[in-house]
């Protein structure tokens, strides 16, 4: 697939081109290049577009003589593909694959680029069933659509396979990008369907004496399914003859509607006339070249479909090479990913050995080592996914190792709470804020706030735990129904014989509606490590995940357990599903959400190698901790990060453009928000 889709150069471009012209022996034309050049002319007009994102200011406010310098530069490049077409023009040089190349270079890239909203699809079990932009929405409907079109146009065709092989198929090896063998069955599966249209290429190529023993009714069908319509003209009718009519009778014919049609007799009507020159091609097909003209209209069916299926040989055959060159990449770097895991599991890098069942001592790191040692071992390959462990852990069964159960919990959640900050260091009555740890247990906490949209909101609830010091962090039960602005959202708390305290909610790390959670005992599974463990912080970094029955209501990985309470702080709000969901007859924005006493949650770890803890510290920032995990696992020499459309060595320049966005971003919006240290 294309490594570059603006540039307009592409394995898949150079097969479509230079397939076909290679099997016919006709590699010294010069309209074989000329897409080439178009493609890379229209490239560089996307290039210098999408700089439009490095402008300073931008999309707020760009300075005049920048965006005046940028707009220049997309006019000079459009102006290069103005003169490239001027001259093919002139020139009079083959255009015809132009249009999937623009189609291609051009149109596919800006709509991705210029409609980047995000386009989710309708819920299902708490999961979009789509998730991607409205670019690649309109993308796909234009490669659909035009499938489609060219279809009823002119049949499976030059415009047709171009929309399939330099678009659609592109794609697909994309999507298919980690799953080479399902990749290459889809593969085969359309070659066992569409084997009648490439056995007719198969057999033009090496047996074209078998192409006159295909029966008539075959072709026919295989025709009307290619939409080909036969294109010689039926001369015969034309004259109102029959097939089996003698020259004599032809020529008589022909001098009897000539006369009659003849331009000095009917002037200058145009249906007269056409007829007349109609009759005369018909007269000089059947006279002069009859033998030749009856050969071609004997299988007209043949000759339309041999050139299609040929053509369509070549590019599946292509396909299925390149899935196969796909999977012996894709292999290779599994590979080396896994032997970059063996080197740091023999180096004594972290591994998470209670998710996998081993003593997390001497002990159990020995036994990884002995399994890791030879060479030849089977190991997984590492995508931050429960699965890892999982692979990890049947490998190590099958090896004869004894494990212990998976530490996996579910059970109901009792309450979903909140958190805020009683007061901000600037503010005026900090000083009335008690500092004694529990002193405000019990209390009443009204919390009022106006958002951006002008809208005042309001909650009431109760304190049920408080950490005095220099923290003042306070525990709500229930949670106030609504994200608190940190800084702006006023608090008054009150308790009969106490003086109510008014003042600013301060900033806290841990502030989301859900994001800290009280969870009952779980439920009991033999098969698994189904009781809450009594160790402080066990589950810190695994996964907490939420349901209401069958559907997902959202997920986040654990910042703090504490075993007394059974509270566990996320490491951020609860990733709750965004989109539409059919309500009785009409879809409406989903609104699920965790609901204590009904919801049941479930911790499971899904990193085999712990990821490094971020650290909670007071001021503007929130930084990391430094990483603890051997970087030869975590960036091996092949990484998979946007890797696109079929092509692994292109992945390097990928990871790197995100690399350099992300500085950028980080640059312009500068900065991070406040948080106190719990």
């Amino acid at each position: 697939g294309g490594r570059e889709g603006g540039m307009g150069i592409s394995w898949w471009r150079m097969a479509f081109i230079f397939g076909p012209a290679i099997a016919r022996g006709d590699i010294s034309s010069l309209g074989l290049y000329t897409p080439f050049v178009f493609g890379f002319l229209l490239g560089r007009v996307v290039k210098q577009y999408k700089k439009k994102v490095k402008l300073r200011g931008w999309p707020q406010k760009v300075p005049q003589d920048q965006y005046r310098r940028w707009m220049l530069g997309v006019a000079m490049e459009a102006m290069f593909v103005v003169g490239f077409l001027t001259a093919c023009h002139f020139l009079k040089t083959e255009t015809r694959s132009l249009f999937n190349f623009f189609l291609s270079s051009f149109v596919c890239p800006m709509l991705r680029f210029c409609i980047p909203w995000r386009n989710k699809g309708p819920l299902r079990n708490g999961t979009a069933l789509w998730d991607t932009t409205w670019g690649e929405t309109s993308v796909h409907i234009l490669m659909i659509g035009g499938l489609i079109i060219s279809w009823f146009i002119q049949g499976i065709d030059h415009i047709f396979l171009g929309f399939l092989f330099l678009q659609a198929v592109p794609e697909i090896q994309r999507r298919f990008w980690m799953k080479p063998m399902q990749h290459i069955y889809l593969v085969v599966t359309i070659l066992t369907v569409c084997f009648p249209f490439y056995s007719i290429g198969v057999c033009a190529w090496y047996f074209p004496s078998y192409l006159e023993m295909l029966p008539k009714p075959y072709l026919q069908t295989l025709c009307w399914f290619a939409n080909a319509r036969p294109s010689v003209p039926d001369h015969y009718a034309t004259l109102g003859v029959s097939p089996d009519a003698d020259m004599k009778t032809i020529k008589k014919i022909f001098r009897e509607q000539a006369i009659d049609l003849h331009p000095d007799k009917v002037g200058d009507d145009p249906i007269k006339l056409a007829r007349f020159h109609a009759i005369q091609t018909a007269s000089d097909a059947l006279t002069k070249g009859r033998a030749e003209y009856d050969k071609s209209i004997e299988n007209q069916e043949l000759n339309e479909m041999v050139p299609r299926c040929y053509a369509f040989l070549v590019m599946m055959g292509y396909w299925l090479l390149h899935s196969l060159i796909d999977w012996n990449e894709v292999e290779g770097m599994r590979d080396t990913h896994k032997d970059a895991l063996r080197n740091h599991v023999m180096r004594d890098g972290p591994v998470d050995f209670t998710s996998i069942g081993l003593p997390n001592d001497d002990n159990g790191r020995a036994t990884l080592k002995q399994y890791c040692e030879p060479e030849d071992v089977e190991l997984p390959f590492l995508s931050g996914k429960k699965a890892d462990i999982m692979e990890m852990r049947k490998l190590l069964e099958m090896a004869g190792f004894q494990l212990q159960p998976f530490p996996q919990v579910t059970g109901n959640i009792q309450s979903c709470m909140q958190e805020v900050v009683l007061g901000t260091k600037d503010m005026l009555n900090l000083k009335e804020v008690n500092t004694t740890p529990g002193f405000y247990k019990g209390f009443t906490i009204e919390i009022s706030q106006t958002d951006d949209s002008g809208e005042e909101k309001s909650g009431v609830s109760t304190i049920v735990d408080y950490q005095g010091g220099d923290k003042r962090i306070a525990t709500l039960e229930p949670a106030v129904g609504f994200e608190i602005i940190q800084g702006e959202a006023k608090f008054t708390i009150s308790k009969a014989g106490y003086k109510p305290i008014t003042g600013t909610v301060g900033f806290h790390v841990f502030n989301g509606l859900y994001q800290v959670f009280t969870i009952g005992l779980p439920e009991k599974d033999e098969e698994l490590a189904w009781e809450l463990h009594e160790e402080e912080g066990f589950y810190n970094g695994y996964t907490f995940e939420v349901k209401n029955g069958k559907t997902l209501v959202g997920y986040q990985r654990v910042y703090e357990y504490w075993p007394q309470t059974r509270k566990v702080i996320l490491d951020g709000p609860l990733r709750l599903p965004t989109g539409k969901q059919l309500v009785g007859m009409s879809m409406t924005d989903a609104n699920i959400r965790p609901v204590a006493g009904s919801s049941t949650y479930t911790i499971y770890p899904d990193d085999l190698i712990p990821r490094p803890r971020r650290n909670k510290i007071e001021g503007d920032k929130v930084s990391k901790a430094a990483p603890q995990v051997a970087a030869s696992v975590m960036a091996a020499p092949k990484n998979i990060v946007g890797a696109p459309k079929g092509s692994v060595a292109a992945t390097r320049n990928a990871k790197s453009k995100i690399n350099k966005h992300k500085a950028y971003v980080k640059k312009v919006k500068g900065g991070g928000s406040s948080c106190i240290v719990m």
